[in-house]
């Protein structure tokens, strides 16, 4: 099953990006959590080694940033097997050199998610589910 994460405080942007992600059909299921730990709370609840999601991850969100949330999820899990991208709207070239440092994010990209972006992704991510 292909499936894309969206981990982004901001409803509009996780609705928008759910809304293109839907119509171009190229995943089995979207899920959408506005912070941090309720994401983690599902990966806890639903991890299994043999499933794959493509996440898409902001980095600036209250309460647990994107690295917080990295940290913690690789504890969980305690593994890679999830393709985990940045998607934000940070400008800060901190924020992209700490995600190259990253081992569990493999791209970093910016705000807004396009339908050329979202092709992009799954064919480099997704592709072999």
């Amino acid at each position: 099953m292909k499936r894309i994460v969206l981990i982004d405080d901001d409803s509009t942007t996780n609705y928008l990006n759910k809304l293109i992600i839907e119509r171009a059909g190229l995943v089995d299921e979207v899920l959408a959590f506005e912070s941090g730990q309720e994401a983690l709370d599902y990966f806890h609840k639903n991890h299994h080694g043999d499933e794959l999601s493509l996440v898409l991850l902001d980095i600036n969100m209250p309460v647990m940033n994107a690295w917080q949330f990295l940290d913690q999820y690789q504890a969980i899990t305690g593994d890679n097997s999830n393709k985990i991208v940045l998607l934000s709207s940070s400008i800060n070239p901190a924020d992209k050199q700490m995600a190259e440092k990253k081992e569990n994010v493999l791209d970093f990209k910016s705000k807004p998610l396009s339908v050329d972006m979202l092709n992009d992704l799954v064919s480099s991510y997704l592709q072999a589910c």
